[in-house]
């Protein structure tokens, strides 16, 4: 039996995401990990915190860090609070800036990678200690993806363009 014309090329892509998965694993492993979707939702309930549903809408919003891989959906632990388990504050301002530039296995990538901006630190690692350093280097790939330039603290568009922000 003979294999379909495009199998060499999907055996490929899926390899090099099997990679890429398991570098993110071993990006975030210092930060407490990646967790499968049911993972979460059972911590939550040992905790009382949030219930599936709430989970649901964060990731759906997106308002937490979740990518899929092999039909199952990854969260960084990092992310969340361990007294109620709802998402760590600072995280929301920084997603503001890339949700709308990255999906989310990007997004998910853009976290776990040192940064230049960061001193090649990782967002991941930085967040809680220097929250003004990772929300500039959200801000700096955003405006490097829209065409934008930072001056200072402020997006000046390139060309007349916009900068996009979530409001």
């Amino acid at each position: 039996m003979r294999h379909p014309a495009n199998c060499p090329h999907q055996c490929a892509q899926e390899c090099r995401a099997d990679h890429q998965f398991v570098a993110m694993l071993n990006s975030y492993r210092g930060s407490g990990g990646l967790a499968r979707e049911q993972e979460v939702v059972a911590l939550f309930k040992r905790r009382y915190g949030p219930d599936l549903a709430t989970l649901a809408s964060w990731i759906v919003e997106r308002e937490v860090i979740c990518f899929e891989w092999q039909s199952q959906i990854w969260l960084p632990w990092f992310q969340f609070n361990r007294f109620d388990m709802a998402p760590q504050p600072e995280l929301g301002q920084v997603l503001a800036e890339l949700t709308c530039v990255y999906d989310p296995w990007e997004l998910a990538n853009w976290f776990a990678q040192p940064n230049p901006w960061l001193a090649d630190r990782t967002p991941v690692d930085t967040l809680a200690s220097d929250l003004s350093a990772v929300l500039h280097a959200a801000r700096v790939s955003r405006c490097r993806l829209t065409n934008v330039f930072l001056v200072g603290t402020k997006s000046v568009p390139q060309n007349g363009g916009l900068c996009p922000a979530k409001v």
